[in-house]
């Protein structure tokens, strides 16, 4: 009943390059290795079995909008990529239960990828050739981009851990250094991969779904045209601040190994109600597209607020929700902390007070005393257009929760939600941010 041998060839290292040729490696694994998620009890061996995260997306941007106008079309598709094609966001490791991990592990961390790559031979320019067309920042730093996402997303896939690379090597056995790099390019070339599989520009054109100045489109015509081409699986897309889509999220499953890459689609997992696409006037433009009246102007890079929980068990007095103050403790009386959202490079926020920046301790705690932004956390935003109402969450998770309700001038530490199991946590809230 076990043993899965596959033969994958990889990269060897020197000093000067690595080559394709010089390495071969054994992959074992047991047959019976259920999908990710769909595991009944634990299952130890992260190198054939990914977890915490074990749904995958594959994220994908469409970028129209250029940083200034009277470009030609080689100097739009060398910022906003192929005029015919999205473009790569990235590929995370979502948890099970919908949030994820951010910036697993330091000792992993890249602050380069150019050089990275070409120490892998003609393969390693082809890839990066691949990267500089189709992966692009809205920022015009695309490498910049690729480190960010490899940190943040890619430290946190145990498959091609080190320990792992290292499990499989039938020949000498090398460094940290050595298998991290591999972990680094196979990152982006399965990324590049399963990308390249879900060509949306043309599963859209199918069905008569065109960039258009003047044409717009329904949000249920744009996900029939997706889900029917993903295995008939719901496909969540988001739109900007003027109802114009800007990004389409591809989820999965995972059959072993990541290096095998048998993705499974499933349903978005994501809540098609938290999209910013409203039901109908979707507008789809062409890239290069500056759109001169409508919709609401773009956010302002620091908004200013105040944090209010909202107690959201059923058995808790809705009346009094108090506010956070300065260092991320909850509050009944007293003067609430002025927080600013600080919009990071690539997307999410910075939380700062007075204080100092914001993170989510390895307790789960939030706590605002760090001093230098290094050290923050990156937060999500969820707008809700029925109530008008701005929620912060983190790593896709937007429920909140303390010991007991604070009375008075009392405090009490905030913690991200995880159940109520061990007794800890027996107030369950929300994080709305009111601005200022």
């Amino acid at each position: 009943m076990w043993l899965r041998n596959l033969a994958l060839s990889f990269f060897s290292i020197n000093p000067e390059s690595i080559n394709l040729s010089q390495k071969r490696w054994n992959i074992s694994c047991p047959l019976d290795t259920p999908l990710t998620c769909g595991n009944e009890t634990s299952i130890a061996d992260q190198c054939c079995f990914e977890y915490p995260g074990g749904i995958f997306l594959q994220s994908q941007f469409w970028n129209y909008l250029p940083r200034r106008a009277g470009m030609n079309q080689t100097e739009l598709e060398d910022e906003l990529g192929p005029l015919e094609s999205f473009t790569i966001h990235g590929l995370w490791p979502d948890d099970c239960h919908g949030s994820y991990e951010q910036f697993c592990d330091s000792s992993l961390f890249i602050d380069d990828v150019y050089y990275l790559l070409k120490q892998f031979g003609d393969e390693g320019v082809e890839l990066l050739e691949k990267l500089e067309t189709y992966w692009k920042s809205n920022n015009g730093n695309h490498e910049s981009l690729w480190i960010h996402e490899f940190n943040k997303h890619g430290s946190c896939i145990r498959n091609i851990r080190p320990e792992c690379y290292e499990r499989w090597d039938s020949g000498k056995k090398e460094t940290k250094k050595y298998y991290s790099r591999l972990a680094v390019f196979d990152y982006f070339n399965i990324t590049f991969t399963l990308f390249d599989k879900l060509n949306t520009f043309e599963i859209l054109a199918s069905k008569n779904i065109t960039p258009s100045i003047e044409r717009q489109y329904s949000k249920k015509e744009i996900e029939e045209a997706l889900k029917t081409a993903f295995g008939d699986r719901e496909v969540f897309i988001n739109c900007d601040n003027r109802n114009a889509l800007n990004e389409i999220w591809y989820y999965h499953l995972l059959n072993g190994t990541i290096l095998n890459e048998d993705f499974v689609p499933i349903d978005s997992t994501r809540n098609i109600r938290f999209s910013r696409c409203k039901d109908e006037g979707i507008n789809y433009y062409p890239k290069g597209y500056i759109p001169s009246k409508g919709g609401k102007p773009p956010s302002k890079s620091k908004t200013r607020g105040i944090i209010r929980p909202e107690i959201i068990s059923e058995d808790n007095d809705l009346n009094e929700k108090g506010f956070l103050i300065r260092d991320g403790k909850w509050m009944i009386k007293g003067t609430p902390a002025n927080f600013e959202l600080i919009e990071a490079t690539f997307g999410n926020y910075m939380l700062k007070s007075r204080n100092g920046y914001c993170a989510v301790d390895s307790n789960s705690e939030l706590r605002c005393v760090y001093k230098d932004k290094k050290y923050a956390s990156q937060f999500d935003l969820q707008y809700n257009e029925s109530e008008k109402s701005t929620y912060v969450g983190y790593s896709g998770q937007f429920e909140w929760g303390t010991s007991t309700k604070p009375s008075g001038r009392t405090r009490k530490p905030v913690f991200m939600w995880k159940g109520n199991s061990d007794g800890s946590l027996n107030v369950k809230i929300n994080l709305k941010f009111v601005e200022l």
